[in-house]
């Protein structure tokens, strides 16, 4: 049977044929696209018609970055994004315990707080959150996601104390004039103390994951990125898939420092789906948040004397690793966000191929791309590595963006004109759960490049709407390798739609981020449709 959508306002973003009427799926697939007469003509008795009665299709969304478990984990923790002090940070921690009744050894976990939008202007320390409790372990998540505070129950608990020693890439801040940590930690400290709290079960993580797709179909997304996969979050992932959970398309990236073997050892996910994830390839971090003032900067960051944060990786480590993607032609994505990250990703990537006696970067992608520089944008389109921006950070932390690197380069944030100049192919991503994966959101934020204070951040960066499309279908699409299965609507490309009740193309600019997604269609069949 086939389903028939017509008197429809579609936009294919495909360039030879950009606009169309009506289109036909069958079995999960396009079979034919066009006007309502020719599309119509071909219909049979018992198939299905949708009259999409003017409204807007495209095709479905593709989350070009995120983390895909991070955001389902975020789902039962407390959310912080609106506390504006210290007492907003305790007294929504409390509520949010004895709304619960959370068992006495459970970890209470918060998340998306940020010092620059607090009135202390710092972070919190384990004093502040002994408040909440010390007796339950505490932790509160950076929305960044690089960093963190914890309570003097926590710290013991992973017996944190004055004989800690920090990580080369990554510190534990200690109380005035002593050894003692005071519960914020930064990068591979972080991370590190985040890794050992234990985890839901796994009945309970398949049900955040469950929630965590709808969630992602609602913003008209039907392929979506786990951002870094070590060996324990793959086992989730492939019993997700095993257990045919997945509805969505996710597409997981090995961390190539401790799972680079997977690809070997688990064939049946290597480059190609089954039951909805596959291993795409290899991720890297190279270094931190530029809000968190932890991305690594070629010149200090304004009013630091010498203060440039700092690398994650050795020069020599990177190359390895480079080699090692090149030779197992699996694609790397490395997180870039200051431009001397981007510079350490290019020079190496550049010396990997003239070794290895290689042109092709196998589309490697530079994650963020917060602070790369016109210079290095140039290289890139050179070599062929993409570029996937967060362009969301103009409206997010735009205003914190000129605090911290002034005008002149916080207004250059994710340079997406200065990339589609130079024929750099980009994505936009939402880095979830950071923010929020709303693809509409994000085109609005690369068209107008307002931030939360009205200031236009980089007028000379704004993109068009068109490009602001393709970056978050065909481009991501490219991103994965899938451009012959998706981003576009075109005859025997998969049937993943999204319904619009407006046209991003014709309203004002300034309401797209008004648009609503009234369905998401993957395969053919409805994964979300509003109430």
């Amino acid at each position: 049977m086939k389903t028939i959508y017509y008197n429809g306002d579609i936009i294919t973003v495909n360039d030879k044929n950009m606009f169309a009427q009506a289109l036909c799926e069958e079995n999960g697939k396009i079979t034919a696209v066009g006007s309502n007469e020719e599309i119509l003509s071909i219909k049979k008795d018992g198939d299905k018609l949708i009259d999409l009665k003017g409204k807007t299709m495209l095709p479905a969304f593709i989350d070009a970055h995120s983390h895909f478990t991070g955001y389902a984990h975020a789902l039962e923790q407390c959310d912080l994004s609106n506390c504006k002090n210290f007492e907003d940070i305790i007294n929504t921690m409390s509520n949010f315990i004895n709304k619960n009744k959370f068992p006495s050894d459970k970890w209470i976990i918060g998340c998306n707080y940020d010092q620059n939008f607090l009135k202390e202007q710092k972070h919190p320390d384990r004093h502040t959150l002994d408040k909440i409790s010390d007796t339950k372990p505490i932790l509160i998540i950076h929305a960044s996601s690089h960093m963190g505070v914890a309570n003097s129950k926590a710290l013991e608990i992973q017996k944190i104390d004055e004989n800690t020693k920090d990580f080369s890439n990554g510190r534990y801040a200690r109380e005035e004039n002593s050894l003692v940590p005071n519960g914020y930690m930064e990068e591979k400290a972080f991370l590190d103390f985040q890794s050992k709290i234990p985890t839901p079960s796994v009945e309970n993580l398949l049900n955040l994951i469950n929630k965590a797709q709808n969630n992602y179909a609602s913003y008209g997304i039907a392929t979506v990125q786990e951002g870094m996969v070590a060996k324990p979050l793959f086992e989730l992932l492939k019993y997700a898939s095993s257990s045919k959970v997945l509805k969505i398309d996710v597409i997981g990236f090995a961390d190539i420092a401790t799972a680079s073997d997977l690809f070997d050892k688990e064939p049946l996910y290597a480059n190609k789906y089954h039951n909805h994830f596959k291993l795409g390839g290899y991720k890297i971090f190279l270094d931190g948040s530029p809000q968190g003032k932890t991305a690594w900067m070629s010149k200090p960051y304004e009013n630091e004397k010498d203060y440039c944060g700092y690398p994650i990786c050795e020069d020599d480590e990177l190359l390895k690793y480079i080699k090692l993607a090149l030779n197992k032609k699996q694609q790397l994505l490395a997180h870039c966000n200051g431009d001397q990250a981007a510079e350490q990703y290019i020079s190496q990537f550049e010396k990997a191929l003239a070794e290895e006696k290689k042109s092709d970067c196998n589309r490697a992608v530079m994650v963020h791309a917060q602070l790369v520089r016109k210079d290095q944008l140039k290289r890139m389109a050179k070599i062929g590595m993409m570029a996937s921006f967060f362009v969301a950070h103009t409206y997010y932390w735009g205003d914190i963006h000129l605090k911290n690197f002034g005008q002149k380069r916080g207004s250059q944030i994710s340079p997406v004109k200065d990339a589609l100049d130079l024929g750099v192919k980009f994505t936009f991503h939402q880095d979830s759960p950071v923010v929020p994966p709303d693809m509409l959101k994000t085109i609005s934020c690369a068209v107008n490049r307002v931030s939360k204070s009205g200031k236009t951040i980089g007028e000379n960066q704004k993109t068009d709407v068109l490009n602001a499309i393709k970056a978050v279908t065909i481009n991501a699409a490219y991103q994965y390798f899938e451009e012959n299965e998706k981003g576009s609507i075109e005859v025997g490309k998969n049937a993943d739609f999204v319904i619009l009740d407006n046209n991003p193309l014709s309203v004002d600019k300034n309401k797209i981020e008004k648009i609503n997604v009234l369905e998401t269609i993957k395969d053919g069949k409805v994964i979300f449709k509003s109430k």
